[in-house]
């Protein structure tokens, strides 16, 4: 301890006897001097004007940190030159140049020495991208020790492609001092311009979640189709971001962005269009097509610019300005057409489209605000200023525009709704699968799972429900004289409705039927039991009575007609049962011998319809009439079941065979 407080007093005494550091404006200075002066400045191309010997005096001055476009050479295409004299000192050998940007293509000479260049020169070159990086030109080294002025040229060239949209040349002055600084200079550049580009990154990873979450529901719910074109649209347009952030960081060759850009978007909106007419149960009407027939033309139009300059045709002064204008107009027919859509889906009432509401008009305001402000800057010629506020809404902790905000709220909107979405459907769907193991129980009680034997008779029966529940039933009551009654119907309405007028049909048969075997009492009664009580749907129903000695009676309530031996009995078709009050139904009777055979058939049979959407028919029923139920059955199954399938068939034994 005693060493420690010894060692920290002959420290504290040391230090306190050094002088205090001396701070220098003079030699604590960066060497960077910014070239946001005049330059002399020339139209045209000629390979004498890198010389440092060339005579510039009688050039025009403009300053090297705006464009040219806004110092007096609106709409100038092709080449021009800039040329200034930079005088360096004699201790200051190792000299760099930073270019900061250039609009679109140029080269760098040093007392007519080429240092180098970017985006291309022609004849073969296409503009690389109005987003060139930051580079850093180290000057040739000086042999001796003494003060020299160096003459820099810069040659650059402007695609007439994009003469009446982008001006040319220099937007920001660019420095010359240690080449170190400059590379400092560029490496805080790249990093101020990244962070300026967050929000595309944002944007990008919000959009991959949604997707991811949409493929999460739809992986799930294969049936809802509409998670999988919104994860197509997510991923589409997250791809768009990150090429969108990849052209302004590193730049890209305009071809291959276009190329990208145009395919990237196409996908999206189709995407887009694709999800909400299923989720909102869109209609193919001419606003439809007309927002289908939009994202065609303008890939049509991009394509066949984009094939073209790729062939090398020379495409007129103004084709990009013009495929620009038309690219502006035909968006906003999508962002329309789903707009429309979604007020009169919300006006309905639809659930869904009152949660989109906000979401989505936030999105496609921002989809409708981006071709006019590019009219108003493009055509109309209003300044950038003017839309600060639509493309800087925010400036820190980086930039994020009125579009980014929308979307970005959007996407968080759109995972809350989907969240909630799929809480709900699935509380319906268990809701649905209870009601179903309900019905299906109801059923099982009231369908005979096995023939009751009658003496005197062989009956076989067959149903097939077509869907979990059906609609279809029939009863076999044998009575004490030995006859049976049979009773066939179908239900209007599928699920647990139907499942409890079945049982309220079979409750109400089986107790009239404790008082009478005739046909027709028995359907007026049942008619009378359900009236006012089937919600607007009705019953058919066919009640044949049939004794042992071959007599059978029967009345039909808009039922398929019996067949004997397979040719169909001609009786009266009365109304169905639960349209009318007081309904009379005629009876008609017919003698039958033994094995003579009657079959018994519900609509399912005969309205069975194929891939190619042929019904099965009665004509066909007709030529398979005379066969087992069951293969009457799975005849009409194979053709393509629609809808239940019930058969019965009723056959007299002889005494001696029962």
């Amino acid at each position: 301890m005693k060493r420690f407080i010894l060692l920290t007093v002959l420290t504290l005494a040391f230090c306190t006897g050094l002088p205090a550091q001396t701070f220098s404006l003079i030699t604590g200075r960066e060497p960077v001097a910014s070239l946001d002066g005049l330059w002399r400045f020339h139209t045209g191309d000629n390979p004498a004007w890198a010389s440092p010997n060339f005579d510039d005096s009688g050039w025009a001055l403009i300053r090297g940190n705006r464009s040219w476009s806004e110092q007096g050479y609106a709409k100038l295409n092709e080449f021009a030159w800039y040329r200034a004299r930079i005088e360096i000192p004699a201790e200051q050998s190792d000299v760099a140049l930073y270019i900061p940007r250039i609009v679109t293509s140029y080269e760098v000479y040093a007392d007519g020495s080429l240092l180098g260049g970017e985006g291309g020169m022609p004849p073969h070159a296409f503009p690389v991208s109005e987003f060139l990086p930051a580079v850093v030109y180290k000057l040739p080294a000086i042999v001796k020790n003494a003060p020299r002025t160096v003459t820099v040229a810069i040659r650059v060239w402007h695609s007439p492609l994009w003469e009446s949209l982008i001006g040319g040349g220099l937007y920001e002055a660019p420095l010359i001092g240690q080449t170190e600084l400059m590379e400092r200079r560029k490496a805080d550049r790249m990093d101020g311009l990244a962070l300026s580009k967050a929000s595309e990154a944002v944007l990008a990873a919000l959009e991959a979640l949604a997707g991811l979450a949409a493929l999460g529901f739809f992986w799930v719910r294969p049936r809802e189709k509409e998670y999988l074109w919104f994860l197509v649209w997510m991923f589409a347009s997250a791809g768009l971001q990150v090429a969108t952030r990849a052209v302004h960081l590193d730049g890209m060759d305009v071809r291959i962005f276009d190329t990208i850009q145009i395919l990237l978007q196409t996908t999206f909106l189709y995407a887009q269009i694709a999800f909400f007419y299923r989720l909102l149960s869109g209609r193919r009407g001419w606003l439809f097509w007309a927002a289908i027939g939009s994202v065609a033309g303008r890939l049509v139009i991009a394509l066949t610019l984009l094939t073209g300059s790729a062939a090398g045709v020379h495409l007129p002064q103004g084709t990009l300005a013009g495929w620009n204008l038309a690219d502006v107009l035909l968006s906003f027919a999508p962002a329309i057409w789903v707009l429309t859509l979604l007020f009169q889906r919300t006006l309905q009432g639809l659930l869904d489209a009152r949660l989109l509401l906000a979401p989505v008009l936030l999105l496609q305001f921002s989809a409708i605000m981006n071709p006019i402000i590019w009219l108003e800057l493009f055509i109309f010629g209003w300044s950038l200023q003017s839309q600060s506020w639509y493309s800087a809404l925010t400036s820190s902790p980086f930039n994020v525009s009125v579009p980014d905000a929308c979307e970005g709220l959007f996407l968080i909107g759109m995972l809350a709704i989907f969240v909630g979405r799929f809480t709900r459907t699935s509380q319906q769907e268990d809701a649905h699968r209870r009601e179903l193991a309900a019905s299906r129980a109801v059923q099982q009680v009231l369908i005979p799972e096995q023939t009751p034997a009658v003496p005197g008779f062989q009956i076989e029966s067959v149903y097939k429900p077509y869907g979990e529940v059906g609609g279809d039933f029939f009863q076999i009551l044998p009575r004490p004289d030995g006859s049976v009654l049979i009773a066939i119907g179908d239900v209007s309405g599928k699920g647990m409705p139907a499942a409890m007028m079945v049982s309220l049909l079979v409750g109400a048969l089986s107790a009239l039927a404790e008082t009478t075997t005739s046909p027709a009492q028995l359907l007026a009664g049942l008619n009378r039991r359900i009236l006012g009580r089937n919600h607007g749907g009705f019953t058919t129903c066919l009640i044949l009575h049939a004794s042992p000695s071959g007599t059978c009676t029967a009345a039909n309530a808009g039922h398929i007609p019996p067949y004997l031996n397979g040719n169909e009995l001609a009786c009266e078709n009365n109304l169905p049962l639960g349209l009318v009050a007081e309904t009379s139904y005629c009876e008609f009777t017919f003698q039958t011998r033994d094995s003579d055979r009657l079959t018994l058939l519900t609509d399912g049979v005969v309205e069975a319809s194929s891939g190619e959407r042929e019904i099965f028919g009665f004509a066909r029923a007709e030529q398979i009439i005379h066969q087992p139920a069951a293969a009457i059955a799975d005849a009409a199954q194979r053709w393509g079941q629609e809808d239940d399938i019930t058969v019965l068939t009723v056959a007299r034994i002889a005494p001696a065979m029962a």
